[in-house]
């Protein structure tokens, strides 16, 4: 794999230009080490491989390899070419200061060539750079610049140029154009030395393809730190599409939360000591009898039981598997719920590059997959005997590559299932009647969501995952890198760019603003004010001393109170006494989820106390049951469950003569739930209204129900 280390030449100007500055404003000089500071605290924290060489002109003295009496005065190699270390660091930090001498930035620019070049030979690297800091303030000469152009063009050299604002305006006509912004904004009047400076940097841009920034756009970008990078590694395995077809590919992950770097304990005294760390068990006795590592032994709690497991044991429980990355499916790309992404990283999914035939392949599958809006199902097994895991294959195809995304399923056991109340969002919905949002309400809303658009009108969008960093780890880098340079200072305060970064983006909240305000008016919140405690006898005769107030029991509002409290017990099934009491406590339960095991027992009862009936005498009881059977299926989105039982008990109350109870249930219009009721339903409004329609049956012999009917009448 070829190496991305890169070499870079750090070219400083520290002439007198660069430290002027109207009183209390940073000058380019103070900006441009902190510049500077930046990309070296960059290089440190990520662990690069980058090597930097930093070049002064503007010094006092010289020290070059390209001086002589006349030419190249006033630059020196302060520091040549090698890894980025704190001594270096340092080093930009105290030792440099500014010089009343200038020198010309083109030989500047040279002297860096020429020791990038000498420095570069027998090394390996990716490419090399010249960053040049400068206000273009000095003197310079534009002799073989096309030779110049030329030699940085054949070593492949990128050049940047941080310090003028070559964007600004300068043809107002009135003879003044802006210069170097400074921290606080304020912008320096352009000299004629500097404007004719610009011109130059522009041509070397302008033929080498270079960029340029001002202070106040590089800044920003430099303030944060960067985490080390890892060189990809690839996951390799075979595609498997049914039986005879096996596709190499390689898989790179993509997405994975970046850890902050990990703390090792170390001698206080003596930080470059060593020392070994030992673990030993002990038994919980007067003695602290010490216990051998080859006497313990795992166990698994079952119940209140540890059932012990040996090594054996721990082995042969696990799963034999073989490493495999096999197709089981496919399904529509909307059937994946976002909510059941699962993993910790997302891996990109490609063909192997030295397969032509397995490249076809693959893009053939990834376009059929993309063309039809499906995803594949696919089992993965990482290496042979580990965990087998679930997952789904996304197709990403751009101009340039395609590719799978892989995302984990989770399998049963790892979905919480949870039930909340819906609110009314449809004007047909009765659930939560009283939470329905008025029309105002919904239109301020709507508002408020335009308003906050993170990719409002043509500028970039912001907080894009790609350029948004973690404060977290930026707050622990900038105190790391506080606290190696001034070991005996308190940690610093926040970064103001960090904080800032914690926050709304300001475009987004100044066009939010209006909106919060309306809200503010349409949703008016009442304050709970806690009520004051009432003065009761305990605690004017209370007892002296510092003991704390026994606690006042707490007393729920809703409670009869009494023995009927004192003896209730937890209601485990539905019964035919109490049955819409009991169901309701069941499905209340928060310790576990038994809103399936419930309606099914509802279901018994309903058919029983129907069956059972001596003419129509549980009949009112059965109803409340069914209402509340169907209001409760609405609330937790399980239509299914009260559609199908009501779908065979119109059957069953056919087929049993039963007919008189249907006739209620059609005089209730306890329908079918459909989907204007529910989302989850499958059922149409016209369907469930057909539902209610009387199903003729033919005559039959008089069972012996009817004859109990027509006795109960004549009584």
């Amino acid at each position: 794999m070829a190496t991305t280390k890169e070499l870079i030449a750090v070219v400083l100007d520290v002439g007198p230009s660069m430290n002027q500055a109207p009183p209390g404003t940073a000058t380019s000089l103070q900006m441009a080490l902190n510049a500077i500071t930046m990309v070296l605290q960059r290089k440190i924290f990520s662990e690069s491989k980058d090597e930097v060489a930093l070049i002064l002109f503007g010094t006092p003295n010289t020290a070059n390899n390209l001086a002589d009496d006349e030419s190249y005065q006033n630059i020196t190699v302060a520091r040549p070419l090698g890894a980025v270390d704190f001594d270096l660091l340092q080093y930009v930090q105290n030792d440099i200061q500014p010089s009343n001498l200038s020198a010309d930035f083109v030989d500047a620019v040279v002297v860096a060539m020429d020791h990038l070049n000498n420095e570069s030979r027998g090394k390996k690297f990716g490419g090399m750079r010249l960053i040049m800091f400068t206000d273009l303030g000095g003197e310079f000469g534009d002799d073989q610049l096309d030779d110049i152009v030329a030699s940085m063009k054949a070593s492949s050299v990128q050049f940047n140029v941080i310090g003028p604002d070559l964007d600004d305006d300068d043809g107002d006509g009135d003879g003044t154009a802006a210069g170097p912004s400074t921290a606080n904004g304020h912008v320096k009047e352009k000299t004629p030395q500097q404007k004719a400076g610009e011109a130059l940097v522009k041509y070397f841009i302008t033929e080498l393809d270079g960029e340029c920034y001002s202070f106040r756009e590089a800044l920003p970008a430099l303030s944060f730190f960067q985490s080390r990078n890892v060189r990809p590694t690839a996951w390799k395995g075979s595609l498997e599409i049914g039986s005879g077809l096996q596709v190499p590919v390689a898989g790179y992950v993509r997405v994975v939360e970046q850890k902050p770097p990990s703390f090792k304990t170390c001698y206080a005294r003596d930080m470059d000591a060593e020392f070994t760390s030992t673990v030993s068990y002990h038994l919980n006795d007067e003695a602290s009898t010490e216990i051998q590592t080859g006497d313990l032994v795992k166990g698994h709690r079952y119940g209140n039981t540890l059932v012990p497991f040996s090594e054996d044991d721990l082995a042969n429980m696990k799963l034999k598997t073989e490493k495999c990355f096999k197709v089981l499916g496919f399904t529509k790309a909307e059937h994946i719920k976002r909510s059941h992404y699962l993993g910790p990283n997302v891996m990109s999914v490609v063909a192997d590059k030295d397969d032509e035939a397995a490249a076809v392949a693959f893009s053939s599958f990834a376009n059929a997959l993309y063309e039809t809006n499906m995803v594949a199902i696919v089992k993965r097994v990482t290496r042979a005997k580990s965990n087998a895991k679930i997952g789904f294959l996304s197709p990403h195809i751009k101009s340039g590559y395609e590719s799978f995304f892989y995302n984990e399923l989770p399998f049963m056991e790892d979905v919480r299932q949870f039930t909340f109340g819906s609110l009314p969002i449809k004007p047909d919905c009765v659930t939560n009647k009283k939470h329905e949002p008025s029309k105002e309400q919904l239109s301020i809303v709507d508002d408020l969501i335009t308003s906050m658009d993170l990719t409002h009108g043509e500028a970039e969008e912001a907080l894009k995952p790609k350029l948004t960093f973690n404060p977290y780890l930026q707050r622990l880098y900038q105190c790391l890198q506080h606290r190696v340079l001034n070991p005996d200072d308190p940690l610093p305060e926040l970064s103001p760019i960090i904080a800032d970064y914690m926050k709304p983006p300001k475009e987004v909240f100044t066009r939010c603003e209006e909106h919060l305000d309306k809200m503010q008016k349409i949703f008016k919140l009442q304050e709970v004010v806690k009520k004051k405690e009432e003065q009761t006898g305990q605690s004017v005769f209370k007892d002296g001393g510092d003991a704390p107030p026994a606690k006042k029991p707490k007393i729920d509002d809703d409670l009869g109170g009494g023995m009927a409290d004192l003896t209730k017990v937890k209601v485990q099934e539905v019964g035919t006494v109490t049955p819409v009491e009991d169901f309701k406590a069941i499905i209340s339960l928060k310790e576990e989820d038994r809103f399936e095991e419930a309606c099914k027992q509802m279901q018994k009862r309903i058919v029983q106390l129907v069956m059972d009936s001596f003419g129509t005498q549980f009949y009112p009881k059965a109803m409340d049951c069914v209402k509340v059977f169907r209001q409760e299926a609405i609330k937790n989105s399980e239509p299914n469950l009260f559609n199908d039982f009501l779908t065979e008990f119109k059957t069953t109350l056919t087929e049993k003569n039963r007919e008189n109870f249907w006739d209620q249930i059609v005089k209730e219009n306890l329908s079918l739930i459909d989907r204007g009721e529910c989302d989850e339903s499958s059922v149409s409004k016209d369907a469930a209204s057909k539902f209610l329609e009387k199903v003729e049956k033919e005559e039959s012999e008089p069972s012996m129900q009817e004859d109990a009917d027509d006795l109960v009448a004549m009584m």
